[in-house]
């Protein structure tokens, strides 16, 4: 059956299809381009990635689906040109650092930028929030953002050197970090996890961890006294870990760990959506029988791993007031730390998974969200502990810590800041010890790594 005059049109169309630049494009095309990805955006945070349409999107925007194919391809050069235009958006905020450094002025160019950023995550909030999906259902961006990885990381390291004299060592390093840092912190503040706090106290907060993470020798009136750190009220609510396994590790065979083992190998091999039951099985050497006697399908797996992951999370948590105030054992934060990157590499596939949406299963939500609760409480029994010179508000500083760890090892983007996983140890313990503990960083023992 030859093909119908509307399809030959619009496959037609899609062929010559204007481009971002397109000399072409005029004014009033220019307009109409922007109102389709306004819209898209729009449809974005309304109905989510997978229920984004183009010919909902064209009706909305008030031009017919051959029009909207003269400005864009598909669906997906759309999504390029929206995380296109966000991209270079943050980029512009990126260019203008102002002259940050140890003093009251340093400190207020620093809040100022802080809160330019936010204001652009948020105008591109929908895109952000389900960044992760994006991100996992468009391999083709892949090159586009380490394009942008790297102009970022590249302009901010320059800006800190020329700003001031007080570079932090391997500043490439603490950069590629504390970018990475500010899209999570602000994704929590997207979601709503601010713990009970305003825009503008948390903003505060974040900024002040900055300063310090990249000034240790701020001046203690440089930073406004709007932030006093949290008393908290200790109580038995969190103690102990709040996640409790449908299958716990002693009752488990070695048949049935091999297949968890497996699950996880894969799950951060493949991403947990690519990654077939046949897959795992392969990994695992064991057969479809033995796998359906242990679980009734993926899922099960996930709901496991995800329980096992959280709950070592949490003991890990615990941890934390030891390792910062053990002052016997020098290298104490970045030991912690390797444990924290070491689980985080184990069950990578996991943490994307959740990321991507699996979370929104009732019961796995239900058991991040508890778990986040006791990890948060734990890290501000420790903060608070903390004797600091500096206005804080630890509620927010064990936001960033979580921040920090849900990152874990995962610095790769194919560029030359790649970190390694002892790179980012000794970058976040920098940046642990003088933004979240107000010290002066402790050099690396010797031998380390």
């Amino acid at each position: 059956m030859p093909p119908s005059v509307n399809r030959t049109t619009v496959d037609h169309v899609r062929r010559t299809s204007y481009g971002p630049n397109s000399p072409i494009v005029g004014e009033r095309g220019a307009r109409t381009r922007q109102e389709i990805l306004d819209v898209a955006l729009e449809s974005l945070q309304s109905s989510g990635l997978h229920e984004m349409n183009v010919g909902a999107i064209a009706e909305t925007a008030g031009v017919s689906r051959a029009t909207f194919y003269q400005y864009f391809e598909s669906k997906e050069q759309l999504l390029v040109e929206l995380v296109r235009e966000a991209a270079d958006e943050l980029l512009l905020v990126v260019r203008r650092i102002g002259l940050f450094g140890p003093t009251s002025d340093g400190y207020a160019n620093l809040r100022k930028w802080i809160g330019e950023w936010a204001c652009v995550q948020d105008t591109y909030k929908a895109l952000y929030l389900q960044w992760a999906l994006v991100d996992a259902s468009q391999q083709s961006l892949r090159p586009l953002l380490a394009e942008y990885i790297v102009s970022y990381v590249t302009t901010l390291t320059s800006g800190l050197v020329t700003a001031t004299r007080e570079v932090p060592p391997d500043v490439d390093g603490t950069a590629t970090v504390i970018l990475a840092l500010l899209f999570r912190i602000n994704e929590y503040r997207q979601k709503g996890i601010n713990r009970g706090l305003g825009d503008d106290q948390v903003l505060n907060a974040i900024a002040t961890f900055v300063q310090l993470a990249l000034f240790p020798s701020t001046v203690d009136e440089a930073i406004p006294a709007n932030q006093p750190p949290t008393r908290v009220i200790t109580t038995t609510e969190h103690r102990g870990s709040s996640v409790r396994t449908l299958v716990p590790e002693v009752e488990r065979s070695p048949t049935l760990q091999r297949i968890l083992d497996a699950a996880a190998e894969t799950f951060a091999a493949r991403g947990y959506y690519a990654t077939t039951i046949r897959d795992v099985l392969h990994t695992a050497a064991a057969g479809r029988g033995t796998f359906y006697r242990h679980f009734r399908d993926k899922a099960d797996l996930l709901v496991i791993l995800s329980q096992d992951m959280l709950a070592r999370l949490e003991e890990l948590a615990g941890g934390f007031a030891a390792a910062i105030h053990d002052d016997d054992q020098p290298g104490a934060i970045q030991g912690w730390l390797q444990e924290c990157i070491t689980l985080h590499r184990r069950y990578r596939g996991v943490f994307r998974a959740l990321d991507q949406g699996a979370a929104s299963y009732s019961q796995l939500n239900e058991l991040r969200m508890q778990s986040g609760a006791a990890i948060l409480h734990t890290f501000d029994e420790a903060l608070t502990s903390v004797d600091r010179t500096h206005p804080f508000d630890v509620r927010v500083g064990s936001l960033l810590l979580l921040a920090l760890l849900e990152r874990g090892a995962d610095y790769v983007f194919g560029t030359p800041y790649d970190l390694d996983p002892q790179r980012v140890i000794d970058v976040v313990t920098r940046l642990i010890e003088s933004g979240l503990l107000d010290r002066t960083p402790t050099k690396r023992p010797t031998g380390a790594g």
